[in-house]
């Protein structure tokens, strides 16, 4: 999970995504998936029971459980959403409040590859709806493990 004092707007990515639409370049996908593995922070939407007392960044409590949120894809596979930004995220949840963890591509895919569960993951599902599916996550993450 990650810093909850900065705002989740992903710039970056956004500009990474509309260059990969226009150009379809192998070079601008690879773009896209480095800012994903290792710059980007995404909203995901959550139940916690019981819900924190406070709105911004209180700390859990022992006991406290978190439900994660899964969207099918047309085949009816599970995928956690995950939303670049507020807007992305109002999509799925309209002007209600709604209870988020701010998690990384290495959050995703730990709960992915740990739990058969959920398919995969998409960013931004009723945007630009990338989806990274279990296969392409352990890809990923051993490119990114590579790197460093």
């Amino acid at each position: 999970m990650s810093d909850l004092t900065q705002p989740i707007t992903n710039p970056e990515l956004a500009q990474a995504v509309a260059d990969m639409a226009a150009q379809g370049s192998r070079a601008s996908r690879e773009a896209v998936l480095d800012i994903v593995i290792s710059k980007a922070r995404f909203l995901a939407p959550v139940t916690i029971s019981p819900a924190p007392e406070q709105q911004e960044s209180a700390p859990l409590g022992e006991g406290t459980a978190i439900q994660f949120q899964l969207l099918p894809n047309q085949e009816g596979q599970p995928f956690f959403p995950a939303f670049t930004c507020w807007e992305e995220l109002r999509k799925l949840c309209g002007p209600k409040n709604q209870q988020t963890l701010v998690l990384t591509f290495d959050d995703y895919a730990a709960m992915v590859l740990r739990d058969n569960r959920a398919a995969g993951f998409v960013v931004d599902p009723f945007g630009s709806c990338l989806s990274f599916d279990r296969a392409m996550m352990e890809h990923l993450a051993v490119r990114k493990q590579d790197r460093h």
